[in-house]
């Protein structure tokens, strides 16, 4: 039988070695070559075998050979295949001749409990406050530019976590995690700093869109400028930071670090400051009883236009 994990890569990698101990395979991915297939779907003594496959890089040219020798195997074989994100045609396939079994990553809603029932695997007690922390950081999306960015990163922070003496505080989560703020903050941070009006509310509407709470997205511009602000004051001792040096300095992972220099180089202290004082008035007015996405819009109007060129 084939089985194929799609969905998150995390969560479907993991499902796959949980079913490949179930089934007695080993759980070692092997390339999507199909002579090694073939060759560790033969079997020995005892019969036929087992394999697990990893199809993360496989292309189209290289999917037609190896498709032949799937469809060769007997159906006693263990297949299992991780391939998170498969083309129309690979689905269309599974589809017919395999099972499929899925993991989609959870959305903004729903990752705050995943960290605290992933937490448990640790013996990790997490409170409320640091599991909505840890996910608004991540948001359990990775990125082509970055993909640290994921619930695999989030997982290894736990693990840190783990190890420090009770009482977990947000205040010592805070200082230790290695995650920075969701690119897609990145993207709408430089939209305003470049006064591109249109491009910051397509991006804030999107952020809307997939479930983000207007709080969290000017929390998570605030931070954004804060750290900005503290990469100006390190240019002007350094002018040649590097995104190295940045990362440690700011707590950053170094991509991260580099978008947050290339902003600071082309914002003044007095921009940066009234970009926190306008968000910290969107907040106010947001906790206190007025239409939180109307006070977000708001923010990133007066963010955007304070830096559009004058005409």
């Amino acid at each position: 039988m084939i089985q194929v994990f799609t969905g998150d890569a995390f969560l479907a990698r993991e499902a796959l070695r949980a079913e490949a101990v179930l089934q007695g395979i080993p759980p070692r991915l092997v390339p999507p070559e199909p002579a090694v297939i073939a060759q560790e779907a033969g079997g020995g003594l005892f019969g036929p075998s087992g394999v697990c496959a990893d199809l993360r890089e496989l292309s189209e040219a290289e999917w037609k050979p190896l498709r032949e020798v799937l469809e060769g195997l007997l159906p006693e074989v263990a297949v299992l295949l991780l391939d998170p994100k498969p083309t129309a045609a690979r689905r269309k396939w599974y589809a017919e001749r395999a099972q499929l079994r899925d993991h989609p990553t959870p959305g903004p809603r729903e990752l705050a409990q995943w960290l605290t029932n992933r937490a448990r695997r640790y013996d990790l007690k997490l409170p409320a406050a640091i599991a909505n922390y840890l996910a608004g950081l991540v948001g359990g999306r990775g990125s082509a530019e970055n993909p640290a960015l994921g619930l695999e990163a989030l997982d290894q922070e736990l693990q840190k976590l783990a190890l420090l003496p009770s009482p977990l505080t947000l205040e010592k989560v805070q200082a230790l995690v290695a995650l920075e703020a969701p690119l897609s903050g990145f993207d709408l941070v430089r939209s305003t700093t470049e006064g591109k009006l249109s491009a910051a509310f397509k991006q804030t509407r999107a952020l809307l869109e997939r479930g983000e709470d207007p709080l969290r997205i000017l929390g998570a511009l605030s931070w954004q400028y804060v750290r900005v602000a503290r990469a100006w004051a390190l240019l002007r001792e350094n002018p040649l930071l590097g995104e190295g040096e940045a990362a440690s300095a700011l707590g950053m992972h170094p991509y991260a670090a580099k978008q947050t220099l290339r902003l600071a180089k082309s914002m003044s202290p007095a921009e940066v400051e009234e970009a926190l004082e306008t968000l910290l008035e969107a907040e106010k007015a947001a906790k206190g009883g007025k239409d939180p996405r109307l006070a977000l819009e708001r923010a990133v109007i007066r963010l955007t236009l304070s830096q559009a060129p004058a005409h």
